[in-house]
């Protein structure tokens, strides 16, 4: 079975979208062997190093980004399994950028758009301002946050925690609340209308999705003047930053956070942008 008709007949496997991308991906790789080998590939008889090459001059010569490259690959070794091959050739590692964490200055402001915004009725704004508390002072994820009951808060005049029944990976933990993100929750609490279930809402009581949530941060974020796209993952990494900065070992930031693995808490250890600054300007 000739190149053609073997990626035909491939493509006829697969989704619509992803039959699309593929053929894209097989077309490049095509020419590409053609211009290099001076023949056409055979499907049934590729090879690892064949492979090995062509995503070097992918991720060397055309300089592409690793997501391209791993997906060019992924229809190689689609195509190579359907004609009864394996290739173990690995694609390009991901870099994952660093999220940039706020600065005090910038998380204060956000703070304070949110208490001068009119958001409605009063026990809302207290809602925004106590989700803001439990991002960025507690390093809860938005989807644990807006998962939480009202039993689920705990407050002592000197300690007090939240009870997340479903993080990741279903696994339940206990995290402890500063003396202002416990401030913040009584103060919605005072307030709060008294239903039962879930401890944030809507202005009509339907429970707050991660979407809700997003869409505050974000026009906090544009309220205060802070040039660059602010989400609720900013607010749980620049807890863990801040946190770290602080003293804290990375040990209790896994527990507080609710990491699996000690690795997955080690990234928040690389200094942010303005704080490279700072070191290179005191040389």
């Amino acid at each position: 079975m000739g190149w053609n008709e073997a990626v035909e007949n491939y493509l006829r496997t697969l989704r619509t979208a992803t039959a699309s991308q593929y053929r894209i991906a097989l077309e490049d790789f095509h020419g590409w062997y053609i211009h290099t080998y001076g023949e056409e590939p055979d499907p049934a008889l590729l090879t690892d190093e064949e492979v090995r090459e062509y995503v070097a001059h992918l991720s060397g010569t055309r300089n592409l980004k690793a997501a391209t490259v791993n997906l060019r690959l992924a229809a190689l070794k689609g195509l190579a399994r359907f004609c009864g091959r394996r290739l173990s050739a690995r694609g390009m590692r991901k870099v994952e950028q660093p999220v940039e964490p706020l600065g005090g200055r910038e998380l204060g402001r956000l703070v304070a758009a949110v208490e001068s915004h009119d958001w409605g009725a009063e026990w809302m704004k207290r809602r925004n301002l106590a989700i803001l508390a439990l991002l960025a002072r507690a390093g809860l994820r938005v989807g644990e946050v807006v998962s939480l009951n009202v039993e689920d808060v705990e407050l002592n005049d000197r300690s007090g925690w939240v009870l997340v029944r479903r993080g990741k990976g279903l696994k339940e933990r206990r995290v402890p609340l500063s003396a202002e993100a416990r401030q913040a929750l009584r103060a919605y609490l005072e307030v709060r209308p008294q239903r039962p279930g879930r401890l944030f809402f809507s202005r009509t009581f339907h429970p707050l999705t991660g979407r809700d949530v997003q869409r505050v941060v974000a026009e906090a974020a544009r309220r205060a003047g802070i040039g660059r796209r602010v989400t609720p993952h900013t607010l749980r990494h620049t807890f863990a930053t801040r946190f770290l900065r602080s003293g804290g070992d990375l040990a209790t930031l896994q527990a507080i956070l609710g990491h699996t693995n000690l690795s997955t808490t080690a990234r928040y250890l690389h200094p942010d942008t303005g704080r490279m600054q700072e070191m290179v300007e005191e040389l």
